[in-house]
Parts: structure tokens; C-alpha cells; sequence
């Protein structure tokens, strides 16, 4: 028997991390989310498999989808769903989670080093035939090792837990905060510290973002929690861009409480072409990084997250329980 399957990711994603969707399929790509299309295609649906940052799946599509035994998601995060809606049709919500924690920890401490070494400016400006004048610039004003630096992990899931064990190798001193505080067994194994919310803040040279979005985070970064920072810090946020208060983090920045920051994240994804961020001035553009949510996006990691994706729809197909649920009451 076939399953009807809705793809709101291109098929050329599959294609290119060396996936060969199931002949039990009869899957339907949507890379281009137009709700009511979308809507329309899924009345009959079985399973959804989706990215799970964007599109928005809302409760008019999942009441409309009368047939669908699960949304599956590509990822750890689970707020492109409307949960509320999926609770009240029955329809379990199942994510992907740990496939790409390890690209996400490599990326976010790539973008710490373009903020730590002035590589965004000297790559500028050594390009423009300013090799002594960018080299003396940067010397002076200064760039830094990892070693010896406070790295603040907000969160310390699959993501955090790599970001602990990468930043140990580099010998930065390791803290963290999260609702749900390790074991001390844990804690001694990544070589990290706990401390609470605004003491992490506080003490961070390095604040790097890994926890989900819901009511209580939205925002959590904002004026008044950049203001508890070092004017010699650093914002990294790979998770999601909702986190942080956008004009906030602008004026930190502009008025020298933040050294830099970089988001690979934003609200709303796609990125809007009026968006705060590309306004800024070219001085500010060497102190603010962004790139196009591409931190989980290595081959690899993609490989695995697709697999675990369909591996999880199959296992509906066959008559047992999804792994990784979100909503229902499951985990």
C-alpha cells in the first residue's frame, strides 16, 4: 500500500545528501509554500514532511488534513508547527533532533572566529590593496584565541553539548545555563560550569544561542540583557532568530556595549529585503555577520537528518509508534 506523502522541501535537497526516497512514497514536492496549495494537496495526505523552521503549518491546513497520520520534521526544532492545532486533531508532531548538531557547533565557531580574528574586514580591505593599513588595524584594536575566553552556551542540548566539547579542545573556560541543569557527572565530562541566567550574561566574552523558540524565549535577548553583557562581547545565534530583539542588538552595537555579532538566523525566514539588518552602514556591517540559516545545512548532517526524517514515517507505515514526539503528550 502507498502513502501519500507532502514534501514542503525541493527534492533536489534529497537529491543532493544521497537520498532515495522509499517506493512506498508517492510523494509531492512543495518548495514553494503557497498555503492554500498546499492546503488543497494535503486534504488526502498522509504524512507531511517538512523543514522545521519554515514554512508555518498552520491550524487551518491541519484541520483540513483529515488523513494525516503525522508531520514529520527535518530538524530539532519544532516552532513552524501550530502544536495547539496538531493536539486537537490527534496528529503526533515528530522531529529529527542530534542528526545536525555537530555542523551547527562547527558553524557557530566559524562565525566566532571571523568576530575574534577580523578576518570579515581584513578579507575586505586586503582586497581593496590596504594590506599594512587593515594589518596594523586589527593588531591594534585586537584579535583574540579562544583560549582562556568565558564561552557562554545558552542551552545545552545535542548543540550545546558539541559547542562544550569543541570550545574544551581550544581551551576556552566553559559555562552554561538551561532550565533543566546536567547531571555533575555530565557537567565534569564537557568541562562545564552552570551559573545562572544573568551571571551567564555577565560573564560571557562569548554568548552562543541553543535553545528552542516558544512563548517564554521569544525576545529573550533585549536591551536589557545586552546591556548586562561585555562591551567586549560577542552574540552568536544559530538557533532561532525570534531570540533575540533585533533593534536592540543594533543599538548595542552601534553605540560600542557589544564588540560583535553574528546571526545565521532571522524573523521571518526568508529574510524580508526591508529587514532591520540591511540597513545598517558599512561601519557596522564589519561588526554584524549574516548568513542564510546554513549552519545545518552540510551534506552530511542533511544526509542524516533526511534519514532519521523517513525512517520515522516509516516506522507509521508499519504499524509503530514515531520516535522524537513533540505534542500529545509524548516525548
Amino acid at each position: 500500500m502507498r502513502s501519500k506523502v507532502i514534501c514542503l522541501r525541493p527534492k533536489h535537497d534529497f537529491d543532493r545528501a544521497n537520498i532515495t526516497i522509499p517506493e512506498s512514497f508517492d510523494i509531492y514536492f512543495f518548495p514553494q509554500f503557497e498555503e492554500e496549495t498546499v492546503t488543497q494537496a494535503s486534504t488526502d495526505a498522509d504524512f507531511i514532511l517538512a523543514p522545521s523552521h519554515h514554512p508555518h503549518i498552520s491550524a487551518h491546513l491541519i484541520s483540513r488534513a483529515k488523513a494525516l497520520k503525522l508531520i514529520q520534521l527535518c530538524g530539532s526544532g519544532y516552532d513552524a508547527v501550530d502544536l495547539e492545532a496538531a493536539n486537537k486533531a490527534g496528529i503526533p508532531v515528530a522531529r529529527s533532533p542530534g542528526q545536525n548538531s555537530r555542523a551547527v557547533a562547527e558553524y557557530s565557531y566559524n562565525l566566532i572566529n571571523v568576530l575574534n580574528r577580523g578576518i570579515l574586514e581584513g578579507d575586505v580591505e586586503t582586497k581593496k590593496g590596504n594590506y599594512q593599513w587593515v594589518r596594523d588595524k586589527l593588531r591594534r584594536e585586537g584579535i583574540y584565541e579562544l583560549g582562556d575566553m568565558n564561552l557562554g552556551i545558552l542551552g545545552v542540548g545535542p548543540v550545546g553539548k558539541e559547542m562544550a566539547r569543541i570550545g574544551a579542545f581550544f581551551g576556552a573556560r566553559l559555562f552554561y545555563y538551561d532550565i533543566i541543569r546536567l547531571s555533575p557527572e555530565a557537567e565534569k565530562d564537557l568541562k562545564l560550569t552552570f551559573v545562572d541566567f544573568s551571571e551567564l550574561l555577565r560573564i560571557s566574552d562569548i554568548l552562543s544561542l541553543h535553545i528552542p523558540l516558544n512563548e517564554k524565549t521569544k525576545k529573550l535577548i533585549g536591551r536589557k540583557e545586552l546591556a548586562s553583557m561585555k562591551p567586549t562581547a560577542i552574540l552568536i545565534n544559530t538557533a532561532r532568530g525570534a531570540l533575540v530583539d533585533d533593534e536592540a542588538l543594533i543599538e548595542a552595537l552601534k553605540s560600542n556595549r557589544l564588540r560583535g555579532a553574528a546571526m545565521d538566523v532571522f524573523d521571518p525566514e526568508p529574510m524580508s529585503p526591508d529587514h532591520l539588518f540591511l540597513s545598517v552602514g558599512p561601519e557596522l556591517q564589519k561588526k554584524l555577520i549574516l548568513t542564510p540559516h546554513l549552519a545545518g545545512a552540510a551534506r552530511q548532517s542533511q544526509n542524516r537528518m533526511f534519514q532519521e526524517a523517513i525512517h520515522n514515517i516509516l516506522r507509521v507505515i508499519r504499524g509503530e509508534p514515531p520516535n522524537h514526539v513533540v505534542n500529545l503528550n509524548q516525548t
